[in-house]
């Protein structure tokens, strides 16, 4: 189904047959001003309400309860999600943003990253601000999601170039591209006619928050706060445009023409499907509170069933996809280290079950008996998985046991992908789940369908209910 206000595609192409920036003005500009299609919307409340969830949980991650709860902040009517305090538009996205993903619970795309993050704390913090209903906050965080998901993917290309010569300088590319995000979607908060949007893409596509360093072995990855500070600096240029602030007419064509050479198949061709291809339709959920790379050798693992005793095992081998293999450290000392560390997540699951945020605990990653079995597993880099990423995120998992005997099994792509995805209520259950972890309100069922049905209210009213 595509967006009926975008029946004019032919006619804005042909007026900006001149230069190709006009070309990209003219095409992302009338599709901001359009409406999303039914099951746009629907996909989108789903990343609003995934986000929103993992940034309550994410306000209890390891030392953010009591930094949350003493960093100086404005007075504003802004939620700080899951505490009991409100501040500025700005500050409460840096924060919700830096929170969303602490737990590595919050939603995805394959060739998107972690898009929502940003965009879902920028707007849900600007709606709260402008006092409007969650339509609007779902028709804003919809429409920039797809500007998103098309910048990131040229950037990720960019990131490999680059690393040749400067591995730090876009070491991880998280939140890069999420400034356009949150300011696209304050700028349609604001104006959902799309008045200040094409200004607020223009000034977010030229500024990147960057992230040189990512000690995910030692704590808190500093990238946390790099998704934060690209949310807040989003909504800080999102409320600039919509108050007449002008973008550079010439970013696009200066900034991310070079792309074209890039990106497989061309760059500008991704926007020529603007209205047509709902990306946010393709988003991916986690079942699992750890690095997304992590899970398609546990779906693999899973799939040989519960009946595995880790006590007979001599080896596990795990073929993937590079950037997956290098998730191989098997001794992580800290919460965020489990998270991205394959061994450590199977050899959980093996003794624990499906992991839980509990699993992530300092007392759980000490514990010598999974720690011994995380040691029999070994990581290599599949071609074949390699060649298919990022459009599947592939794995492999052979079991060797004591007596000889082996088993083995594969995934194309993990559980919670938009190709395998949760129904309707295992995905409230999912949510229920994730709000238990900071909410302090037993009801936690009614938090989920609230968040569910957000835009049938006004989003200051949720914001009261995600207060802890």
């Amino acid at each position: 189904m595509t967006d009926p206000t975008m029946d004019n595609r032919d006619e804005v192409l042909d007026d900006a047959a001149g230069t190709s920036d006009a070309r990209w003005q003219q095409l992302v500009d009338a599709f901001l001003q359009g409406t999303p299609p039914v099951e746009a919307r629907k996909a989108a409340t789903r990343v609003v309400a995934d986000v929103i969830a993992a940034a309550v949980a994410g306000s209890q991650f390891d030392d953010y309860p009591p930094v949350w709860s003493t960093v100086n902040l404005p007075n504003g009517e802004a939620t700080v999600l899951g505490t009991n305090r409100t501040t500025d538009a700005v500050h409460a996205a840096g924060l919700n943003g830096t929170a969303a993903i602490a737990q590595e619970i919050e939603e995805g795309h394959n060739t998107g990253g972690h898009v929502g993050a940003g965009i879902v704390t920028g707007a849900f913090a600007s709606a709260e601000d402008y006092d409007v209903d969650g339509e609007v906050l779902i028709d804003a965080v919809a429409k920039s999601y797809e500007l998103c998901t098309r910048i990131e993917h040229a950037l990720f290309a960019l990131k490999a170039h680059i690393n040749e010569d400067s591995p730090w300088l876009l070491r991880n590319p998280h939140s890069t591209w999420t400034t356009v995000g949150p300011a696209v979607a304050t700028s349609l908060v604001a104006h959902p006619s799309g008045t200040h949007a094409m200004d607020a893409f223009l000034l977010g596509a030229n500024r990147s928050v960057v992230s040189m360093y990512d000690p995910y072995r030692e704590g808190p990855p500093s990238r946390n706060l790099t998704a934060g500070a690209s949310a807040a600096t989003g909504v800080l240029i999102g409320k600039l445009a919509s108050a007449g602030f002008a973008g550079s007419p010439s970013t696009i064509q200066r900034i991310y023409e070079p792309f074209e050479t890039l990106v497989d198949g061309g760059f500008t061709e991704r926007f020529d499907e603007l209205g047509e291809r709902w990306t946010v339709t393709e988003a991916y959920f986690k079942p699992y509170p750890s690095c997304r790379y992590t899970h398609p050798p546990l779906d693999a693992l899973r799939d040989l069933g519960t009946g595995v005793n880790p006590e007979g095992i001599t080896a596990i081998d795990v073929e993937t996809f590079a950037n997956a293999a290098d998730m191989n450290h098997r001794h992580p000392t800290t919460p965020t280290g489990a998270k991205f560390s394959i061994p450590y997540v199977l050899a959980t699951f093996l003794h624990r079950g499906v992991p839980t945020f509990d699993d992530f605990s300092p007392e759980s990653i000490a514990d010598p008996v999974v720690q011994e079995t995380a040691d029999c597993v070994s990581i290599s880099i599949d071609d074949d998985f390699e060649q298919r990423f990022p459009a599947d995120w592939g794995a492999r998992v052979r079991i060797v046991y004591e007596d000889g005997r082996s088993e083995s099994a594969e995934r194309r792509f993990p559980r919670g992908d938009y190709r395998e995805p949760f129904d309707d209520a295992a995905f409230l259950d999912r949510l229920e789940t994730i709000l238990a972890v900071g909410l302090s309100n037993p009801d936690t069922r009614t938090v989920a369908d609230a968040l569910l049905a957000i835009q049938d209210r006004p989003v200051r009213e949720l914001g009261e209910q995600l207060r802890r």
